[in-house]
């Protein structure tokens, strides 16, 4: 073959090869995506328990770590016994992982996001006070869940006998704020944005901040013994994307773009997002991990609400080691 054949050969592979590369080059995120491995997080709530997880997936801290994650909307039981059968890789659960624990499930809690739910404890305006709750009904999630938890230890802290006041099982924020709205219940246990929206209609108030009575942990990242024994790296790399959305979401340079991101994720005004970010900053953890007392606190009140009749060591339930890895 001759030089100028050659030479002809070359040019023509060489125009392939540019014509193919140059639009990846210029496209990363044809080859990222190609090459993310998809992982499933199964969530009972959108919230802002769970505002780092898709505050994670949508402003690609997951995508950095190689994963595309999809967010379920499940009932938090079945959402646990996906998990246990390996339907779903991880949830959003922290309180709900550590009492799936202490009844037997093969689950622990990996990171915490939220180190107290800023729960809201709206009312009717005509109520004043705590005490004025005797004789009226109150809304929570599910009889023994986290917001019935806090329902019986507001009204003790306030010196009101839980049997006094009608506590209602009413499911999630939406059907709780609905409930209000149509006189169904004379307060409510209520997070933003939901509690935000009820001192919007004009016939609520916030009485108090129940979260910083009851400072459980709520919102992060479980998963199965299973999956942290077979893949640590995993669930190190999970740790580490919900983690680093949640020190992100609470520095002070990043906060119009978290208030933007709230905005346009539940649908507020600005003053509204703005109200709720104020919210938020406090209760989130920049660690992923909260001191031993307060796992402590969900076990005692699992135990007092008999749940369980098992009050195990704190470390039995939860793994941190991942999140202290990360030296946070």
């Amino acid at each position: 073959m001759s030089r100028v054949a050659k030479r002809g050969i070359f040019a023509h592979k060489l125009s392939f090869v540019l014509a193919v590369v140059i639009p990846v080059l210029a496209h990363p995120g044809l080859t990222i995506a190609q090459s993310l491995r998809e992982i499933r997080v199964a969530s009972s709530t959108i919230s802002s328990t769970t505002l780092a997880t898709f505050y994670a997936r949508d402003r690609k801290f997951f995508e950095k770590e190689g994963f595309d994650v999809k967010v379920i909307l499940v009932q938090t039981s079945a959402a646990l016994a996906a998990l246990a059968a390996g339907d779903v890789d991880y949830t959003t659960f922290s309180t709900s992982a550590i009492e799936a624990a202490l009844k037997g499930m093969p689950i622990r809690l990996v990171a915490v996001t939220t180190q107290y739910p800023p729960t809201s404890l709206v009312v009717r305006k005509e109520i004043t006070q705590v005490t004025d709750l005797k004789g009226r009904k109150l809304g929570a999630s599910s009889y023994g869940g986290t917001t019935y938890g806090v329902a019986i230890f507001v009204l003790k802290h306030y010196g009101v006998n839980p049997r006094d006041v009608t506590i209602l099982a009413l499911g999630d924020q939406t059907a709780r704020l609905a409930a209000l709205k149509n006189r169904h219940v004379d307060a409510a246990l209520i997070q933003p944005p939901e509690d935000i929206k009820a001192v919007a209609l004009g016939d609520f108030k916030i009485l108090l901040d129940a979260g910083t009575l009851y400072k459980l942990p709520s919102g992060g990242i479980s998963t199965t013994l299973k999956k942290i024994r077979e893949n640590p790296t995993e669930v190190r790399k999970v740790v580490r994307a919900v983690v680093g959305a949640t020190r992100f979401m609470t520095e002070p340079q990043n906060k119009d773009d978290v208030i933007n991101y709230i905005v346009t994720f539940f649908k507020l005004d600005k003053s509204s997002a703005e109200e709720f970010y104020r919210k938020l900053v406090p209760s989130q953890s920049r660690t992923g991990m909260v001191d031993r007392d307060k796992i402590q606190l969900v076990i005692d009140s699992a135990v007092e609400r008999g749940l369980t009749d098992k009050p195990l060591d704190p470390d039995m339930v939860v793994d941190f080691s991942f999140a202290k890895e990360l030296g946070f």
